[in-house]
C-alpha cells in the first residue's frame, strides 16, 4: 500500500570521525540526497516523503542511499521507516503558550514597576512626615 514514509536513522558518531573530520559533512550529504530522492528534512536525521511511495519504492532509495556513499554502511546504527498516517500539526500550542508567556512576563513587569512606584511614593511620604512628639503620648 503506498503511504507518505518518514525515514529516520542513527549514525555512530565515532565511526563517522573514521571517515570524516567533521561529523555534520555526512549528514549534509545525507540531507542533500534525501532532498534530490523526494524527500523533505524534518528534524535531525527525520525526512518525509513528499509524495507517497511503496515499500519497494523505498527499498531501492535505502540501496541506492548505500551505494552512494560507502561509508553509511559502516556508520549506521538504525533506519527506521514509517507509514505516516493523518498528520497535523500542534505548534500552535506551543506558539500559543510562548504568547501567554510574554503576556505573563509583561503583566509581571508591569506590577513590579507598580510596586516600585508606591514604594518609592511611600518613602517620599514619610519623608514629609513630622516625627512624633512622644511626649503628648505620656500626658494622657
Amino acid at each position: 500500500m503506498k503511504k507518505r514514509k518518514a525515514i529516520n536513522f542513527d549514525l555512530s558518531t565515532e565511526e563517522l570521525k573514521k571517515h570524516f573530520g567533521d561529523t555534520r559533512e555526512p549528514y549534509s550529504q545525507i540531507k542533500n540526497f534525501m532532498l534530490e530522492n523526494g524527500f523533505e528534512h524534518r528534524q535531525y536525521s527525520g525526512y518525509a516523503s513528499i509524495e507517497v511511495m511503496s515499500d519497494r519504492q523505498i527499498a531501492k532509495i535505502a540501496r541506492k542511499l548505500n551505494d552512494k556513499f560507502a561509508w553509511i554502511s559502516s556508520c549506521i546504527q538504525e533506519f527506521d521507516v514509517t507509514d505516516i498516517g493523518e498528520q497535523y500539526s500542534l505548534s500552535h500550542i506551543f506558539k500559543d503558550n510562548q504568547t501567554l508567556s510574554q503576556t505573563k512576563n509583561l503583566q509581571k513587569d508591569s506590577k513590579q514597576e507598580q510596586i516600585k512606584t508606591m514604594q518609592e511614593a511611600v518613602k517620599k511620604a514619610s519623608q514629609n512626615l513630622k516625627p512624633k512628639d512622644k511626649s503628648k503620648d505620656l500626658n494622657r
